[in-house]
């Protein structure tokens, strides 16, 4: 495996798994207030656009994280609708 793709995978695992924590946080504690419901929304909308040009480059770590990362922003979000207090 060329080096690039190597360093493309590895990028792409730690950055996916950047939201997992916060992910286990809310779950737990049942408590988003904290968490920016603008910095979910952006990291939505730019990661559709990375996997968008990831699909166009075929850059297959970055399809995949991007694509993970977008999944776990928007299960963020459904937890702030379920958890924020009113």
């Amino acid at each position: 495996m060329p080096l690039e793709i190597l360093f493309g995978w590895v990028a792409s695992l730690l950055c996916t798994l950047i939201l997992v924590p916060q992910i286990y946080k809310a779950f737990k504690t049942r408590h988003t207030n904290d968490v920016s419901m603008l910095m979910l929304l952006l990291s939505v909308f730019g990661n559709i656009f990375w996997a968008a040009h990831a699909m166009m480059t075929n850059n297959m770590p970055l399809l995949v994280g991007a694509s993970l990362i977008s999944i776990m922003s928007i299960i963020l979000i459904i937890f702030k609708y379920k958890f924020d207090t009113k």
